[in-house]
C-alpha cells in the first residue's frame, strides 16, 4: 500500500507568527489522533513485531506512522488547503511496510506552531483530523558558497 507524506511550501509573511527567520516555511500536513491505522502495524511498519510490546518508543513509533495519509486524504486536503487558503500541497509518496527511518519525524525544537483547520467550536471540515506542523525553511537553491552549504549540512545534522 502507498501511504502519503503531504506538505507545503510557503512565503512566512503569509502567516502571522513572526517566530520564523526564514523567508520560507514548511508545514508538513498530518493526521491527528488517527484512532486506528490505515493498515495494521505488522504490515505498516517492518519489525514491528520485534519492537518491545510496551514502552513509549513503541507508542512513538505508532504515533509518527499514523501521520501518513492516504490517497484519497491527500485529495481532499490538496482541494480544502487551496481553496480556503491558496496553498499548495506537495506529496512524497511512501511503500508499506516502512522502514523506520521513513516513519514523519519532527525535531521539536524546529516546530514553530501549528495550522488547525478549524475553529475552536467546529468540527473539523476534512474526514480526518489534519493540522500544520509549521517549521522554518532554507532552500538550498539560495545558499552562494561552499561556506553556505556546509553551514546548512551542519545545522540539518544537528537537527
Amino acid at each position: 500500500m502507498t501511504l502519503y507524506h503531504a506538505f507545503s511550501l510557503i512565503d512566512s509573511s503569509r502567516l502571522l507568527s513572526g517566530q520564523n527567520p526564514e523567508s520560507f516555511v514548511r508545514v508538513d500536513w498530518v493526521c491527528y489522533l488517527r484512532d486506528e491505522p490505515l493498515i495494521p502495524y505488522e504490515r505498516l511498519i517492518m519489525g514491528f513485531q520485534d519492537l518491545p510490546q510496551t514502552g513509549k518508543k513503541k507508542l512513538w513509533i505508532q504515533r509518527r506512522a499514523n501521520y501518513l495519509l492516504s490517497l484519497e486524504e491527500v485529495d481532499e486536503l490538496k482541494i480544502y488547503i487551496e481553496k480556503q487558503y491558496s496553498f499548495s500541497v506537495e506529496i512524497d509518496a511512501v511503500q508499506a511496510p516502512l522502514e523506520l527511518e521513513e516513519i514523519p519525524q519532527f525535531n521539536e525544537q524546529d516546530i514553530t506552531g501549528t495550522i488547525i483547520l478549524r475553529d475552536r467550536d467546529e468540527p473539523f471540515p476534512l474526514s480526518v483530523g489534519i493540522i500544520g506542523m509549521v517549521s522554518g525553511h532554507r532552500d538550498l537553491i539560495n545558499i552562494q558558497t561552499v561556506e553556505d552549504l556546509l553551514g546548512e549540512i551542519d545545522r540539518r545534522n544537528d537537527m
